[in-house]
């Protein structure tokens, strides 16, 4: 089995872009949510989110004007190739300059669907069937049946960022895009990581990518997910008592993963090693977790089992932490479940305090950040954390930025319809 290391990363999030961007603005606690701008919001939906900032690609156009020439005019999907640039750079890869790229697959988890404008055509609906004492379903479907939708965006504009980096990199090797909700940033790196592991590839450009969207926002506020807080400065606040749901969010992380022997043989600068990978479903709900979090309990064990490493040798858990009642409660079941007495002794934080959830970009994102504690030696705290929950009694970094040494991190992300995935980092030796 082959050794899988990191040779690159790069980010684009509510801060802006690089690396070094985030982890500056995370260990100065910083807040990345703001009143949304961009979406004409309407009627009960929260206002605020953790956006992209805008951006000039003028830079990055004159470094590589052929690269740059072949992305849409699409300003989400040219900030996200800029994280798949960074990352490429720090790995000193160069794959248009190779004779071969069908040892390369590029596995990034993103969302880009045909979709109908849900602000012209549904949202009045929808408006129309709330009722005083919750949604009319039936007087939905009645308003909506046999009304003439406008057509759908055309594909063409709407396709995956890992269409655009194999066409632009010329990269003949697999793709394979994720959509496992908010557990897809670690399933495309698990995956990744997997054929790597197995030599059916030498590398992978791994992640995940989102952009905050309207109907994204309508789903979500429907089941009661996201919080009805509208103040940015107070609202998403992870394993705290007031937590009432998560704040949508923007972004993009990617990693270079390569196997050890590319990576030598390269002359690449090695920034980590990923040694093991978990992956299991809930089986219970759409869109609850399993209260007694049997199954993110098996997830986390798994992955400290594939890696072969006690419980009480990982130095730090950077948390899922949604700042949902019941993702929360059912994360902190886990990891009691998983690391008995040492639970209240390991850091944990929570990434999306500051940068809102960004579903599928959301893991990707906090790989980075694991990769970037254990190479700094520290942790960044948790924003918001003021009022213990009686039930949530772990050590969830609320003090500030905390110095630890540590050779391994773990990544949790749990995500709707009880998809359970851990990764777990560790520094290259």
């Amino acid at each position: 089995m082959n050794r899988v290391v990191v040779t690159g990363m790069g980010a684009v999030t509510p801060f802006g872009f690089g690396v070094n961007t985030l982890w500056d603005n995370l260990l100065k606690c910083n807040n990345g949510i703001s009143k949304i701008k961009h979406i004409n919001l309407q009627g009960d939906i929260v206002k605020i989110g953790a956006c992209l900032p805008e951006a000039d690609f003028t830079q990055y156009e004159k470094e590589d004007p052929v690269l740059f020439s072949y992305l849409p005019e699409d300003d989400s999907v040219k900030s996200y190739f800029l994280a798949v640039y960074e990352a490429l750079k720090q790995s000193g890869l160069e794959p248009r300059k190779m004779d071969s790229t069908d040892h390369i697959a590029v596995c990034i988890a993103d969302r880009k669907m045909n979709l109908i404008n849900y602000v012209d055509q549904y949202a009045p609906f929808l408006k129309k069937a709330k009722t005083e004492t919750g949604f009319d379903d039936q007087l939905y479907f009645d308003l909506i049946k046999g009304k003439k939708l406008g057509k759908t965006t055309p594909f063409n504009d709407n396709e995956s960022i890992n269409h655009y980096v194999s066409r632009n990199l010329r990269i003949t090797g697999p793709q394979l895009s994720v959509a496992t909700a908010c557990a897809s940033g670690n399933n495309a790196i698990g995956e990744a990581f997997f054929k790597i592991q197995n030599g059916y590839i030498d590398i992978a450009i791994a992640g995940g990518a989102y952009n905050l969207d309207l109907n994204s926002m309508l789903g979500f506020t429907r089941i009661g997910a996201l919080t009805v807080n509208p103040d940015p400065e107070t609202a998403c606040c992870p394993f705290d008592a007031r937590r009432d749901g998560f704040v949508m969010g923007s972004g993009c992380g990617v990693v270079i993963l390569e196997s050890l022997e590319s990576a030598v043989k390269r002359g690449a600068n090695i920034l980590g090693e990923i040694v093991g990978y978990g992956y299991f479903s809930d089986a219970y709900r759409p869109t609850d977790p399993d209260p007694e979090a049997t199954i993110s309990t098996a997830t986390i064990q798994a992955c400290l089992k594939m890696a072969g490493v006690n419980p009480e040798d990982v130095g730090y858990i950077n948390a899922h932490g949604t700042s949902t009642k019941m993702n929360d409660l059912t994360e902190t079941i886990a990891i009691k479940n998983t690391f008995k007495d040492y639970a209240y002794k390991i850091p944990i934080s929570s990434t999306k305090s500051m940068i809102g959830h960004s579903i599928m970009a959301a893991a990707a994102i906090e790989a980075i950040v694991c990769l970037k504690s254990i190479q700094e030696g520290v942790i960044h705290p948790t924003r918001n954390w003021k009022e213990r929950d009686s039930a949530l009694d772990l050590d969830y970094v609320a003090d500030g930025p905390r110095e630890v040494k540590m050779d391994y991190a773990l990544s949790n992300s749990f995500g709707f319809g009880g998809q359970n995935t851990s990764v777990l980092f560790a520094r290259y030796k």
